[in-house]
């Protein structure tokens, strides 16, 4: 197989059905997307080009895209799946978020939309999915946190927490919001003081119930 050596700033369609990629390619060439548009054959989907990119890849017609996303997430690059309108029961959503994915967008009647504004945000490191579930993805069931417990965090160091219990690294939490890792590292030792903690495996293995106490309600 011919390696493809891929620049910077691409998303690559990768779909068996071949009008959904002549669609989607067509869409994004036409839309403000800030990336250029480029096919990833299914055959090639456990590969990994080189630099940062986007994958968007169809649920329906891709079957192995769960063990894709971990691989190129892991890589450092973003995913995007497409995916029919039922399937965000039984929390779905949520689960792609936790293995990686950063834009979820429903094959539906405002799909043209949501497709053009996922690739923006994910581009530019944020996540896209429904506003319900990017709740649950960075703060669980919602806590009321008493000053004791978690003094003064804000709503930026609560994702970087979420994402340091996750034992991500100050590079792939920059990657995942959107922001320098010497921001990354600013949040962190702003978290290590309002925990008084000395460490990020100190975080690591508190019991969470201490950094968040649950909700009472």
């Amino acid at each position: 197989m011919r390696n493809i050596q891929p620049s910077s700033d691409v998303v690559y369609v990768c779909s068996r059905n071949p009008i959904v990629v002549w669609a989607i390619k067509h869409l994004l060439t036409s839309s403000s997307s800030k990336c250029r548009i480029a096919t990833w054959s299914p055959n090639q989907l456990l590969n990994v080009p080189l630099g940062v990119h986007i994958l968007l890849v169809d649920v329906s017609s891709v079957e192995e895209w769960p063990e894709a996303v971990r691989r190129w997430t892991s890589a450092g690059h973003r995913a995007i799946v497409l995916v029919p309108e039922s399937w965000g029961s039984g929390g779905a959503e949520l689960r792609a978020l936790y293995m990686g994915v950063r834009g979820i967008v429903y094959a539906s009647g405002d799909f043209f939309q949501l497709l053009s504004d996922a690739v923006n945000r994910v581009a530019d490191g944020q996540l896209f999915a429904s506003g319900p579930c990017l709740d649950k993805f960075y703060c669980g069931n919602r806590r009321l946190r008493p000053p004791t417990a978690s003094p003064g965090l804000s709503f930026r160091e609560e994702q970087v927490i979420d994402l340091m219990l996750k034992q991500f690294s100050n590079r792939r939490i920059g990657t995942v919001l959107g922001i320098s890792e010497r921001t990354v590292k600013f949040h962190v030792c702003n978290i290590l003081h309002k925990l008084r903690i000395t460490s990020r495996k100190e975080l690591v293995e508190k019991d969470s119930s201490v950094i968040w106490p649950a909700n009472s309600e």
